[in-house]
């Protein structure tokens, strides 16, 4: 009995089998965020963006916790490294994103499909949104990027190779959305196919920063930018201008917003062929993932930098 547990636990390497560190992930994130939003629901307070926040912590600290106790990596290692290609990658991603985005946004207001008009802010309302729009949709990109992109994801490319693991996880980040307003099955594949693109620029760089970058900037630009929902939320909080929006579904992606339609459709394909071809794109020299072994240190079972 003891030797059949330890084989459903532990693999013949004596590691912790991929898919109990995946439940595990899953697991202390739930916990803490239920400990951290769990508290303000029962005062009876909502507060949309502390609850981002909290987790975006959730997600921080359960990664953080099972990569150095487990994996015995430091957090980088989940692809947050800090090298000197970083900002490069961040760079490149939000511009990605926004280029995308003003694209599909060029092509909606030249068929007439969206009438732009201004949202009425003062220069000191407009910088406060801003402010708010970046850490709001910030918050949620790095979050989401973790939950998808980060641990997880990581582990089961370990475990099933990196194909099925993006397909499982890009559509579990499919099924996310599921409860969005205005969702449709054409919706819900867009998605899905920016999950898989986000998966391709975290392998081609082995870094969180360009996925996000790009994640991050499409949202933002979007809403604070061009006003149009995302993923089926009209945001007017977080926007500088309005749109009118009208127009076939199926091109303009309706009220679910942009990435509803075909133009994103587009974006999307041309964008991840765009980021696979980048030859500037890649890994730097000594990089340390959670697969790596030269980071670690026999008998100490942390690896190097660990902190």
């Amino acid at each position: 009995m003891i030797r059949l547990f330890r084989n459903l636990l532990f693999d013949r390497h004596g590691d912790i089998r991929h898919g109990w560190k995946v439940a595990a992930f899953m697991c202390l994130v739930l916990f803490f965020v239920t400990g951290g939003i769990l508290p303000l629901r029962l005062a009876g307070s909502e507060n949309p963006t502390l609850e981002k926040l909290i987790l975006l912590s959730s997600a921080l600290a359960a990664t953080w916790m099972l990569t150095r106790f487990v994996n015995h990596k430091p957090l980088r290692a989940v692809g947050l490294w800090i090298h000197g290609g970083m900002l490069r990658e961040l760079g490149t991603g939000c511009l990605l994103g926004f280029l995308m985005m003003a694209g599909i946004y060029a092509v909606e207001v030249a068929l007439g499909y969206v009438i732009p008009s201004s949202g009425g802010l003062n220069p000191a309302g407009a910088v406060r949104v801003t402010a708010f729009s970046v850490v709001w949709f910030g918050a949620g990109a790095m979050g989401e990027e973790l939950l998808f992109r980060g641990y997880a994801f990581q582990t089961l490319i370990q475990g099933v190779t990196f194909l099925p693991a993006t397909l499982l996880m890009a559509a579990v980040f499919g099924l996310a959305h599921l409860q969005n307003p205005h969702v449709t099955p054409f919706s819900l594949c867009n998605v899905v196919l920016a999950g898989i693109f986000f998966s391709f620029a975290y392998m081609k760089t082995r870094s969180l920063w360009l996925p996000f970058g790009v994640h991050f900037a499409w949202n933002f630009s979007q809403t604070t930018l061009f006003g149009l929902p995302t993923s089926g939320m009209p945001d007017e909080a977080h926007a500088l201008f309005h749109a009118g929006q009208s127009g076939p579904a199926w091109i303009g992606g309706g009220e679910f917003g942009p990435e509803g339609g075909v133009l994103a459709t587009i974006a999307l394909l041309t964008c991840t062929w765009y980021v696979l071809k980048a030859g500037f794109l890649a890994p730097p020299e000594g990089i340390v993932t959670l697969d790596s072994i030269e980071d670690l240190v026999v008998g100490g079972g942390t690896g190097k930098g660990t902190g």
